[in-house]
């Protein structure tokens, strides 16, 4: 099969998602990507994504990016599979000349339908509308694809029931890292990493954890892994005095110095909302770091056994614990170690999940268990 990745946020993150699959894959696999944008989606975003997407495809496939019936397409793929943050019935209108009869597919890396709090209505209805046009729903975890269907039905029943007939669960797949840093015993100073991908629900939940740790003396330094530092550094400026002072810098989570210190430190802190793909948390984990996930978050459904931090006050327990108060016997905290997290998370390596993947695809089965 040839099929089309449409992403319409263009982050690194799902780009790593969308090679390493391509690398591991029978299948001939083709990204079409838009420019990194930091904004949420919405439905204008939504409908600029699309079309400025279709008039991707109509270049790939006509030469020009412009309708022309004298132009007629050549090489159309068997499938695309957008990812979200696009409008998709826009999208299938402007391409309606172009792809008749090629089914459209979401990949739902994340969604506002699917968190817990439903705090973002313009999404939702982008999501909505998108869920409408598309012939089959693929989702990052069983539990998002259920809290989106029971949020899409509230909106659109006939809309919510198809959904549910049409859709499916793929975990997220990661590379494993080309090597493993040398794990050694964490530093006195306390440092953390934590992931920030630019959603203020995450922040917000960071200041929750570290504001009840920086009220108790706990000692602690945090490094922030962001695919924009400078974005990063601007919205990390509405933290209080006391945790600034704590943050010790932002690196982008590829940079090699994010590894090394990595290595030295205590965990890798996730406060994103719980339908993100985790790939990046994924794979510092894969070289041994521990990571420190919400409950419902994606990665504590594909790892049953991981423990999770309920609240920011649980969480600022797990900082205090490790960097030497006293233990509350309620919590069990994520050790470090690199074989552990390697035998773990190598389901949802590339290797082994990309097969899986090409089935779905293909018309295979795509629930259950890897």
């Amino acid at each position: 099969m040839e099929i089309w990745i449409l992403d319409p946020w263009g982050t690194e993150e799902r780009r790593a998602w969308a090679e390493g699959w391509t690398r591991h894959s029978r299948h001939q696999i083709r990204r079409l990507a838009l420019p990194a944008d930091p904004l949420p989606p919405d439905p204008v975003r939504g409908r600029e994504r699309a079309l400025a997407l279709a008039r991707r495809i109509r270049r790939a496939l006509t030469g020009s990016a412009t309708p022309d019936p004298t132009r007629l397409p050549a090489g159309r793929p068997h499938l695309l599979l957008a990812l979200d943050g696009m409008d998709v019935a826009v999208f299938r209108e402007a391409t309606a000349d172009l792809l008749e009869g090629i089914p459209v597919w979401i990949y739902w890396h994340d969604s506002a339908l699917g968190r817990r709090r439903l705090s973002d209505p313009n999404r939702a209805a982008l999501e909505a509308s998108s869920a409408r046009a598309a012939d089959r729903l693929l989702f990052n975890a069983e539990g998002h694809r259920q809290r989106f269907l029971t949020a899409l039905q509230a909106i659109d029943p006939a809309a919510a029931a198809m959904g549910a007939a049409r859709s499916a669960t793929l975990p997220p797949g990661f590379s494993f890292p080309t090597s493993s840093p040398r794990l050694t015993a964490p530093e006195a100073m306390g440092w953390f990493l934590w992931i920030f991908r630019g959603d203020l629900e995450a922040l917000d939940r960071l200041l929750d954890a570290m504001g009840l740790a920086a009220a108790k003396g706990i000692d602690f330094r945090l490094i922030a892994l962001s695919e924009d530092p400078p974005r990063a550094a601007r919205a990390l400026e509405r933290l209080p005095r006391p945790l600034k002072a704590r943050l010790f810098g932002i690196l982008h989570p590829e940079d090699p110095e994010a590894s090394r210190w990595a290595a030295r430190s205590h965990a890798l802190l996730e406060t994103d909302p719980e339908t993100r793909s985790p790939i990046w948390t994924m794979t510092f984990a894969a070289r041994g770091i521990p990571p420190w996930v919400p409950e419902g978050s994606v990665l504590a459904e594909l790892l049953p056994g991981l423990s999770a931090w309920r609240d920011g006050r649980e969480l600022a327990e797990w900082i205090e614990m490790e960097r030497g108060g006293a233990a509350s016997a309620s919590s069990r905290i994520p050790t470090r170690g690199f074989t552990f997290w390697l035998e773990a998370l190598r389901p949802y390596a590339w290797p082994a999940l990309a097969a899986r993947y090409d089935a779905s695809m293909a018309g295979g089965e795509a629930e259950g268990a890897p």
